[in-house]
Parts: structure tokens; sequence; C-alpha cells
């Protein structure tokens, strides 16, 4: 996916605290695109300084072209879904209720059809195509608007959402809620402590604002979800499928006039730019916790 420049909204409010543990002695790691990416030194927290309001974010998304890369991309993520769905599965032989947050066109939900499934899209031509395959158990719309249906839900996954999120902690409060005693959550995020990250700096490819808005590592998304009431119960770096085309993806860092971008679009649908390969950096965390009981 693509999306129009979209910088800083001047009337953006700025965290004066960490929104993880409060504390205030934050220190300016960059300035990308107009935003402010600071880091907490008590509890290490990464993330984007302006808080932006539901409607800023709501207008940032509806800007995005629809350039299809994922329905040409699905047998890689699949490859993903798949090792996700097997963690659930050990966890949960017995089929039960799934919320998908962040669901896009439902690719994820696709492989689970044993599972009752529910998804959550903001983005309404990606949730529209969800719903022509799992219906109205698909809503569309901000998470914060979803439904309340308190311990409804055996699993509830957010895959590549979680640091797209204005509000951390009140949404795992939701999530928490409306799970099961005993019910999972699965959160897959990206890695600000890998390697790879490191060496890049503000040059990693998650650091996107306002699309991502935190930076997690294994310490503070475990902090995250302990301070919310959850129990950690594994973390894990688990590799994906990549096309040689998605390198040059990931190096436009979603902007459409990068020559990243054009070489993007010069191999998409080449052999050479088809071609797959297993991809493992440790750049992506899935962390899975559980709600005691």
């Amino acid at each position: 996916m693509t999306t129009t420049s979209v910088r800083r909204s001047e009337s953006a409010q700025i965290y004066s605290s960490c929104p993880l543990c409060d504390a205030a002695d934050l220190r300016v790691l960059w300035q990308v695109d107009g935003y402010t990416i600071s880091k907490c030194p008590a509890c290490v927290l990464v993330f984007v300084q302006n808080h932006l309001t539901t409607e800023e974010l709501a207008a940032y998304y509806a800007s995005f072209e629809d350039d299809s890369y994922g329905d040409t991309n699905v047998e890689c993520l699949n490859y993903y879904y798949h090792k996700l769905g097997a963690l659930i599965r050990q966890r949960f032989p017995r089929p039960g209720r799934l919320l998908d947050v962040g669901c896009a066109r439902g690719w994820f939900l696709d492989t689970m059809p044993d599972w009752e499934c529910y998804g959550n899209e903001i983005t309404k031509h990606y949730g529209m195509t969800a719903r022509e395959k799992h219906g109205d158990r698909i809503f569309l719309g901000p998470f914060e608007d979803y439904p309340m249906r308190e311990g409804y839900f055996d699993v509830i996954t957010l895959q590549d959402v979680f640091d797209h999120i204005r509000d951390p902690l009140p949404m795992l409060e939701k999530c928490r809620r409306l799970l099961r005693p005993g019910g999972l959550i699965a959160i897959k995020v990206h890695n600000i402590s890998c390697l790879y990250a490191k060496l890049t700096g503000q040059r990693f490819y998650a650091i996107i604002p306002p699309s991502h808005l935190f930076y997690y590592d294994k310490q503070t998304l475990g902090r995250t979800l302990e301070t919310s009431g959850f129990t950690v119960v594994d973390s894990r770096f688990i590799g994906h499928l990549f096309k040689v085309k998605t390198i040059f993806l990931r190096l436009a860092r979603g902007n459409a006039k990068s020559p990243f971008h054009r070489i993007y679009r010069s191999l998409n649908g080449s052999t050479l730019g088809e071609l797959k390969f297993n991809k493992n950096l440790h750049d992506i965390i899935t962390m899975v916790a559980v709600k005691p009981s």
C-alpha cells in the first residue's frame, strides 16, 4: 500500500510524559516528517510524542492509495498466518471465537475456517472486501467504537496494528474485557531493538509516522501487556516469506515518489520481483498473553 504525503497536523497535542510509565523526562531521538519520536529513559518505550486525535488518524488512513499489494502477496502473508494459527491451536485445540483487530481484507480470518471469526477494520475499502467473505461479523470503524461484548472472545489478534494505535493502554483494557477468562491475545509488532533497527536508526523501514506511533521491543511490549492485566506466556521471532520486490517497497517507507518505490513498481509482476525467500532479521516480535482466569 502507499499513501499520499501526510505531515503532522499543527493542532496535534504533545505527550508531556510517557504514556506507559508516566515518566516526564523524555529524550527526543528523531524528527521525521514533522513528527517528534522520543524515548522514555525510565521504561525505554519509543513513541511518537505528537498525540494525534482519532479524526486526524481517520483522515490519514482515508488517504491510502489502494494498489492491492496484499492481494498479490497472500501466499507470503499466509506463511505467517499459518504459524500464528498453529500457536493459537496449541492452546485451543477446540475452535472458538476469534477477533482479528485490523483485519484488512480478512486474509488471516480466511486461514481459520474452523473458527467463528470476527474482524475490525478502519480502512473502508479493505473492510468491505472482508465483509464480502465474512459478512456482518466485520465491523468497519475505529476499534474505540467496536461493540463491547464482555467475555465473548477466546482469542484476539492484533497483527501489524498495535504499533498504529494512538492509545495502547485503553485499547488493551478493552481487549481484556472482550476476552473470556483464560482467553488469549496475540500481538505482532516491529522490533525497535533488533540489529537492523539499531544500524539504520531513523531510516529503519518501520519508522513511518503517523502510520506507526509506537515502537516496541520485547521488554516494552511485555510491560505494556502486563500493565494492562495480561500474563505473557510466549514471545518469539517468527520468520516471514518475502518477495524480492517487497525489499524495495519496505525501503520506500510509504513514499510513492521514492526511487525505491519506482524500483518496486518496475519489479512488480516480473519473474525477479516475484522470487520468494525466507526472512527473519528478528525485526518482528510475536507476543502471546492470557487474561487470568
